[in-house]
């Protein structure tokens, strides 16, 4: 039953934060209990841990994909830019090689989907970013931040923005990336924390001007 549990949980994350579903949508336990082919025990209890990351809500009648108000943005926008800086100081302090190889990684795989810029190309650079991201709070060396941010770098909202850059923006993202990985390369934290900084303040200026749009983002209304 765990392992069960844990592929539903992880399988409809996946589907949350990409946004599969709209905001506001009914997740049903029956429906997903026989998609998954397991009873609803295991699905209850995915949803549960879905409702925990904030990604779902209960507010009695059912559980429901998380809806994202301004203040939501704001606030998570700004834990982010509180912590994440802290985290890439401690990451690029502490990484070495290994960590500069996985930047470095992840930064050619996203030059290289901008260039190619075909219909695959979205998809590759949304989860190169959240790698990237990732990756520094793996670094960092700290289970307490990592379990905070990591759900935060994953809002669905943010994902699905990336649908809406354009090609400039999306090339001063990928700069902000090569210019912490050279932070990380020199180990120099501060540079680090800084850049992460402006990454995320010039991140959340984005989300705010596209927010307008993003419901006409393609999404699936029902399973």
């Amino acid at each position: 039953m765990g392992r069960g549990q844990d592929r539903a949980y992880g399988v409809l994350r996946q589907r949350l934060v990409g946004g599969h579903y709209r905001p506001g949508f009914h997740l049903r336990e029956e429906p997903l209990a026989q998609e998954f082919g397991l009873s609803r025990t295991p699905i209850r209890a995915a949803l549960k841990r879905l409702v925990e990351d904030g990604l779902a809500t209960d507010a009695g009648h059912g559980i429901h994909v998380a809806e994202w108000s301004e203040a939501d943005i704001e606030e998570t926008f700004r834990l982010r830019m509180l912590l994440e800086p802290h985290a890439t100081e401690l990451a690029v302090q502490r990484g070495g090689g290994a960590l500069v190889e996985h930047l470095e990684s992840c930064n050619c795989i996203m030059a290289d989907a901008i260039a190619k810029n075909d219909d695959d190309a979205i998809g590759i650079i949304q989860e190169v970013n959240r790698k990237f991201h990732h990756t520094l709070i793996i670094f960092a060396g700290s289970p307490r931040l990592r379990s905070i941010l990591e759900t935060m770098i994953d809002m669905p909202v943010v994902v699905r923005s990336f649908f809406l850059y354009s090609y400039e923006e999306l090339n001063q993202s990928l700069h902000h990336h090569r210019d912490i990985a050279f932070a990380a390369r020199i180990r120099d934290g501060e540079l680090g924390r800084r850049a992460m900084q402006l990454h995320l303040r010039m991140s959340y200026a984005r989300v705010l001007q596209h927010r307008g749009s993003r419901d006409r983002l393609p999404v699936l209304d029902s399973l």
